[in-house]
């Protein structure tokens, strides 16, 4: 069977509406197709399936919206043709340099294509993502990488005042998603993504003035500093999550900027990078430093190294902790 000639069953029947927008049950889907398609094919298979819910979803949405597909991409979208042929070849690229800028790190494994749903009205979009959500009140949200319902995707509204800041956005959610296989702490995450949004689109590597840095001063403690290295900062409405992406992007500028180290280094600190101590015990081994020294060079001598048995019990009760989408 050759796999032009392979076609999936209509599949719509585990792609239930919720909140009136297409949630597959992607365990059953899973199933149906290792039931039915031999191994080889099953690439083939999955992006099938991620083109009948993608229809799906288009029909479901107020707009004129169209799936375009590249090697490697689906992207749901109300732009034209032209905008979205675009749209995917931009894409493409961006993968290709995430691969190559962080070797055996970034990882493209897996069944099937890169989703990508571009939405058209802001309302739409967070009628889509609170689904994934859990309850309470959470940050406002620029785009996030979704991978907690079976198939990781990526989904952002689009800026009528910037169409083409996309770019950024789906640079920073693919790096997410190219990191997705590590054990890697949020903040080191988010650092990762946010320097290869500036090395992919040119945003700005550190937006640090002295009204930022008092802002620092003022909110990070004892307290404060273990939830960000436990990543539970990230959910905290306001300063919280705020200051979070700038102290990690700061933190990593130091780490390119002040070490020196070799990139087999830096590149051996993101794969071995820990959620469960934040990173402090490869940096020990491979920088003889603590991330807490990162800090203090930034902050001044305070108690900034990571304490897991401190954030892990006050925090989340022992348990990993879950990055809400950005």
């Amino acid at each position: 069977m050759h796999p032009t000639m392979l076609k999936l069953p209509d599949l719509s029947a585990l792609m239930p509406a919720r909140d009136g927008l297409s949630r597959p049950d992607w365990d059953a889907i899973e199933a149906c197709i290792n039931k039915a398609i031999p191994e080889k094919y099953r690439n083939d298979a999955w992006a099938q399936a991620a083109r009948q819910w993608l229809e799906l979803v288009a029909g479901q949405l107020d707009g004129d919206y169209i799936c375009e597909e590249s090697q490697n991409f689906i992207v749901l979208t109300e732009s034209s043709k032209r905008l979205a042929r675009d749209v995917c070849k931009f894409y493409e690229k961006a993968l290709k340099t995430i691969i190559k800028y962080l070797p055996g790190v970034a990882s493209d494994d897996g069944y099937g294509k890169h989703v990508v749903m571009m939405f058209t009205k802001e309302d739409d979009y967070y009628r889509y993502i609170m689904y994934f959500y859990p309850d309470g009140e959470h940050p406002m949200s620029g785009g996030v990488c979704l991978s907690g319902d079976g198939y990781t995707h990526y989904a952002f509204p689009l800026n009528e005042t910037d169409p083409s800041g996309y770019r950024g956005t789906l640079v920073h959610e693919l790096t997410h998603g190219c990191l997705e296989h590590l054990e890697i702490p949020t903040w080191l995450n988010e650092a990762i993504a946010m320097r290869m949004e500036h090395a992919l689109c040119g945003s700005s590597p550190l937006d640090l003035d002295r009204e930022q840095y008092r802002r620092h001063k003022e909110y990070w403690n004892a307290a404060t500093i273990q939830q960000f290295w436990a990543g539970s900062s990230w959910s905290i409405v306001e300063d919280g999550f705020e200051l979070s992406y700038s102290l990690a992007k700061i933190i990593w500028r130091k780490f390119e900027k002040d070490l020196r180290a070799p990139q087999s280094a830096i590149l051996e600190f993101i794969a071995t990078a820990n959620h469960a101590d934040a990173g402090e015990g490869a940096c020990r081994r491979l920088f003889d430093l603590s991330l807490g020294d990162f800090v203090a060079d930034f902050l001044g001598e305070g108690p900034w190294a990571p304490d897991p048995e401190r954030y892990l019990m006050e925090y989340e009760g022992g348990k990993d902790v879950e990055r809400v989408p950005e």
